[in-house]
C-alpha cells in the first residue's frame, strides 16, 4: 500500500509500508538531469551526483561516509537525462539517519574542492571507458541521431572537455536552481510506520526548504514531436563485430498507454519466444543478441538493438525486414501476446521484492504516469491487453516512415536504411 502526501512548497512524500522483514529504502528522486544542461557544462548533472555524498556544510567527506559505513547503510545514486537518483538501504532502526544524511547532502552538499578534483578524474575515466564499451556507444550514437534538435540530443555525462571545465560555482549554481522541493520526491519503503516518517521529514528535510507556496514540476507537459526521416550514423572501429540499433517512432512516456506498448515490445523483441529472438537467432543463427528497447526517459527512443559479426550485417538486417514486414500484413498471434503478457507480469512481480525497487519504481510511476505503484491494478492492466492492442501498437511506432539507424563496424559498405525498405 502506498500514500502520497504533497506538501505546499512541492515536495512529494511516498510511503509504502511493509513489514515482512526489516529492510528499509529511502531515496531522494529529483526531477533534473542530462536534459537541464546547455553547452556551458555538459555533464555537470552527473559529476553533482558522483560529488553527492562528498561534503556538505555540517558534514565532511570522512565523516559522510563513516556515519553510513558504521550502521552499514548502503548507499548509491543514478542519473539519468530526466532524472537523479540517491538512495539508501539499511534497518529500519537506521531510517532517522538515511533522511538526516540524505536531506543534508540533498540542501548543503558544498563540493569541496580537494573531492572535485579527484571526482572529475573518476568521472573523465569513466567517459574514456564508455569509448571502449561498443554496446554502450553504439546506443549513444543512437540517441543522439534521433533526438537531434532536442534537449535529449546530447551524451549523458557530457565529454571529457567539458567535464574539465565545470567549477564548483558552477555545481553550486546548478544545486541552487534545480535542487528544490518542486523537484523532489522522497520515497520511503519498508518496516517503518507512516507517522514516523512524516515526523523525519518534519525534523530534517522541511527546515532545510522554502516554505513558498510552489506546484510540483510535472513532466507530463513536456510534448515533443520528432521528425525521424532516414537517418544513418556511423562509427568505424577496428573490429570484426557489427553494432546496430534501429530507430523508429518516438514515444512520450507520459502521454501514452505504456502497459500495452510494453507488450508490444514484449512480443516482438523481448524474451526467448519473443519474433525477432526466435527468428533471427534461433532459427536463422545472425546474431548473439537482438532486443526491442525504448530509452526510459520522457522522449524515448523506440528500436532494435543487435550484435552480429560483420559478415551477417546484411542478412540480419534482411531478417528484421522480414519479420517486421510479416507482422505489418499479418499481425501479431495469440501465441505472441501471451507470451508477452506473462513475460511482463513476471517482471513486474519480481521487480517490487526488494523495497529499493519499491521506492524507486513508485517515485518513477509518478513522475511519468502521474499515479501511485499499484501492483493488482498493473496486473490486471497487462491481463486486459488484447492482441488488437499490440497490433496497433507495432503499427504505430514500427512504421518504416520514421527510420534512423545507427551502426558500429570495421568499414561502411552497406546501407541499412535501404536493405530495412527494399
Amino acid at each position: 500500500m502506498y500514500t502520497l502526501k504533497t506538501y505546499k512548497n512541492g515536495l512529494r512524500l511516498i510511503h509504502n509500508f511493509d513489514n515482512t522483514n526489516q529492510a528499509v529504502t529511502v531515496s531522494f528522486v529529483t526531477l533534473v538531469g542530462g536534459k537541464d544542461e546547455d553547452d556551458s557544462n555538459r555533464g555537470i548533472a552527473h559529476l553533482a551526483e558522483h560529488m553527492f555524498f562528498k561534503g556538505t556544510t555540517n558534514r565532511t567527506n570522512k565523516q559522510l561516509t563513516s556515519e553510513l559505513d558504521t550502521l552499514g547503510i548502503l548507499y548509491n545514486a543514478s542519473t539519468s537525462k530526466d532524472l537523479t537518483t540517491f538512495y539508501t538501504m539499511g534497518l529500519a532502526e537506521q531510517c532517522e539517519k538515511m533522511v538526516d544524511v540524505l536531506a543534508d547532502c540533498f540542501f548543503n552538499s558544498n563540493y569541496p574542492e580537494n573531492e572535485l578534483k579527484l571526482e572529475k578524474d573518476v568521472v573523465c575515466s569513466e567517459l574514456c571507458m564508455y569509448l571502449d564499451d561498443n554496446k554502450e556507444q553504439i546506443f549513444t550514437k543512437a540517441e543522439d541521431l534521433g533526438l537531434q534538435g532536442t534537449e535529449y540530443a546530447y551524451n549523458l555525462g557530457g565529454t571529457v572537455e567539458s567535464v574539465s571545465k565545470i567549477e564548483r560555482a558552477d555545481l553550486l549554481s546548478f544545486k541552487e536552481r534545480f535542487y528544490k522541493p518542486e523537484r523532489l520526491i522522497i520515497s520511503i519503503s519498508g518496516n517503518i510506520e507512516l507517522e514516523e516518517v512524516e515526523q523525519l521529514i518534519e525534523k530534517y528535510v522541511l527546515p532545510n526548504c522554502s516554505t513558498d507556496e510552489v506546484k510540483p514540476v510535472d513532466y507530463a507537459t513536456n510534448d515533443f514531436a520528432i521528425d525521424l526521416k532516414e537517418r544513418i550514423s556511423f562509427t568505424k572501429k577496428d573490429t570484426e563485430q557489427f553494432y546496430s540499433v534501429i530507430s523508429f517512432r518516438y514515444i512520450n512516456r507520459t502521454k501514452e498507454d505504456m502497459c500495452k506498448f510494453l507488450c508490444m515490445l514484449q512480443a516482438l523483441g523481448g524474451p526467448t519466444g519473443s519474433r525477432l529472438y526466435k527468428q533471427v537467432r534461433e532459427e536463422k543463427g545472425l546474431v548473439y543478441s537482438i532486443s526491442t528497447l525504448y530509452s526510459e526517459y520522457v522522449k524515448s527512443m523506440t528500436g532494435i538493438m543487435f550484435y552480429s559479426n560483420r559478415d551477417k550485417a546484411e542478412a540480419t538486417y534482411k531478417a528484421i525486414r522480414e519479420v517486421l514486414e510479416d507482422i505489418r500484413e499479418h499481425g501479431f498471434k495469440e501465441e505472441d501476446l501471451q507470451i508477452a503478457k506473462n513475460s511482463r507480469k513476471t517482471s513486474l512481480v519480481l521487480s517490487t521484492i526488494n523495497p529499493a525497487n519499491r521506492a524507486i519504481g513508485c517515485a518513477d510511476r509518478l513522475i511519468y504516469k502521474g499515479e501511485l505503484l499499484d501492483v493488482d491494478k498493473q496486473l490486471k492492466a497487462i491481463e486486459e491487453v488484447t492482441l488488437q492492442d499490440i497490433n496497433d501498437m507495432f503499427n504505430k511506432y514500427f512504421d518504416n516512415n520514421y527510420l534512423a539507424v545507427a551502426y558500429l563496424a570495421k568499414d561502411d559498405n552497406i546501407d541499412p536504411i535501404k536493405i530495412l525498405k527494399d
